[in-house]
């Protein structure tokens, strides 16, 4: 599935998780190469720690979390659960509404529905397949869906900003997943995603919460 291009008001910030806390107050981030990333987002309640004092930098984010905070920061909606038409999320899941509207808008690769199939009767697409919306996501889906949110939220004037994926210098390259490697590449030219000081850019390691703020705050900074 292929983001589609729509003019989408970039506001609305979210969560990482439910429990706020100051950024001042995370005693976990204080020398994390992180910590000015962590602290402005939370300053500006767009993360938020695990504890009034914690923000576990280290941790994991679900698939689900990722997705929601990235078409959260880009002003994409959620829409009305469908039953049925969600892959493998229960309507009583706080992020049905969120993959459903991923779902309808292409923004979730095919190639992280385990089994996928969409099939088109009179009541439009129906999605059949397994997304598992708790797994750990890789650093490698982190980017793609970086990337698919970034440029669905560029209008026909902000367009021409998207720059032509360059050639990628990760040692480790071959790691990439041959789905994922165009939205890596993307990611990585539009200056959404870095590489690790190893030189390489570790696709199949999950990525951590310290990583996925930093997404977010390269996103916000488009």
């Amino acid at each position: 599935m292929k983001p589609k291009k729509i003019i989408i008001p970039a506001i609305l910030a979210l969560g990482l998780l439910p429990s706020a806390a100051q950024a001042a107050n995370f005693t976990d981030t204080r020398g994390h190469w992180a910590e000015s990333i962590i602290n402005k987002l939370a300053d500006a309640e767009v993360v938020h720690g695990i504890s009034d004092t914690e923000f576990n930098p280290g941790g994991t984010v679900t698939r689900a979390e990722f997705l929601k905070m990235a078409m959260g920061v880009v002003g994409i909606k959620d829409v009305s659960y469908r039953n049925g038409e969600c892959l493998d999320v229960k309507g009583t899941e706080w992020y049905a509404p969120c993959v459903q509207s991923a779902l309808d808008k292409g923004l979730i690769p095919e190639d992280m529905i385990e089994g996928y199939a969409a099939k088109t009767d009179e009541n439009g697409v129906l999605y059949s397949g397994a997304f598992n919306a708790e797994k750990a996501i890789k650093r490698e889906e982190m980017a793609y869906i970086a990337q698919a949110m970034y440029q669905y939220s560029l209008d026909e004037k902000t367009y021409g900003t998207l720059k032509p994926s360059q050639d990628l210098t990760f040692s480790d390259v071959r790691a990439i997943s041959i789905w994922a490697l165009d939205g890596v590449r993307h990611a990585y030219t539009n200056g959404l995603i870095s590489g690790m000081d190893d030189g390489n850019f570790h696709p199949q390691a999950t990525a951590t919460r310290a990583q996925a703020a930093t997404i977010i705050n390269n996103i916000l900074d488009k």
